[in-house]
């Protein structure tokens, strides 16, 4: 394969490993959330450690904690994206995948949002458009639920606020993740200890914990493959294909765990659609310019 079709095929594989996350999460949902959020931290920092040892970044990682606005700023992206995947794992337990898979369609334009408020970044009509009318999306999820849409709404928030952050810092990826980690590893490690203490962990040789040791894995594979795909592909590729991880999560949703697609959903999900689509000919429009 030339390099194009190489990051293809690797941007093909993350965005398809992240589609189907619900399918794993799925099969330990008898798992407490927050075990399950534990054991994602404790066995992603492990594997993250290996990756930075084995390729000698570890004294970037020394460097970058010696920076105290740094490891501040790391340890509230840390808690940012924790809770954006304990929220995750909370969703699809409840059987709301569906609401997950709207998150993450809203995910790009809340980032556009965030980036016009704190970055001064300026908003063309597509955009200012595109986000109008997925407010009108949520407006039609609140009329039908009668409350707000927690998952669709916290889920793309946390996640674009964690991605702004990250930009202003300007920290490598895996070293930034692994930073991260190991300042929330201590509450991962308490509330498992209680746990283990109370009688209560699901960690055990058996497939519980052969699930919840590959936890980590799960989390840091898709991260290799996106990353390694992004030195092979303009991040115009890379921005069309992720709309693949929400639309396999859907299509998980309704045709393997029956969640009802209702009218309302629908209709939110063909008003996000729509503004995707705004975007994404006005982008195309702009690079042929």
């Amino acid at each position: 394969m030339n390099n194009h079709q190489k990051g293809l095929a690797l941007a093909l594989a993350t965005f398809i490993m992240w589609g189907i996350f619900p399918i794993y999460f799925k099969s330990i949902e008898h798992v407490g959330a927050l075990q399950v959020l534990s054991h994602r931290i404790i066995w992603s920092f492990f594997l993250l450690f290996l990756f930075l040892y084995f390729f000698k970044k570890l004294k970037n990682v020394k460097r970058l904690l010696k920076i105290k606005k740094v490891t501040l700023n790391l340890l509230l992206t840390g808690l940012l994206i924790s809770s954006n995947w304990g929220i995750y794992i909370y969703a699809v337990n409840l059987n709301h995948i569906l609401e997950a898979s709207l998150g993450y369609f809203i995910n790009p334009l809340f980032s556009i949002l965030l980036g016009a408020i704190f970055l001064k970044e300026k908003l063309n009509l597509a955009a200012k458009i595109s986000i109008f009318i997925v407010f009108i999306a949520i407006f039609v999820q609140i009329y039908a639920l009668g409350r707000l849409p927690f998952v669709s709404l916290i889920l793309p928030f946390s996640f674009a606020l964690y991605g702004l952050i990250r930009k202003k810092l300007s920290v490598p990826s895996f070293e930034g993740l692994f930073i991260e980690t190991m300042l929330i590893l201590p509450f991962a490690l308490i509330f498992l200890t209680y746990l283990g203490l109370n009688g209560m962990s699901e960690f055990k040789p058996n497939l519980n914990g052969i699930l919840l040791f590959f936890s980590g894995l799960v989390t840091i594979l898709p991260l290799l493959t996106f990353t390694a795909s992004t030195k092979f592909l303009p991040l115009s590729t890379i921005g069309f294909m992720q709309y693949i991880s929400p639309s396999l999560s859907m299509m998980v949703a309704v045709f393997i765990y029956g969640e009802e697609l209702s009218l309302y959903k629908i209709i939110s999900f063909a008003l996000i659609w729509t503004s995707l689509l705004i975007v994404a000919i006005n982008g195309i429009k702009h690079e042929r310019k």
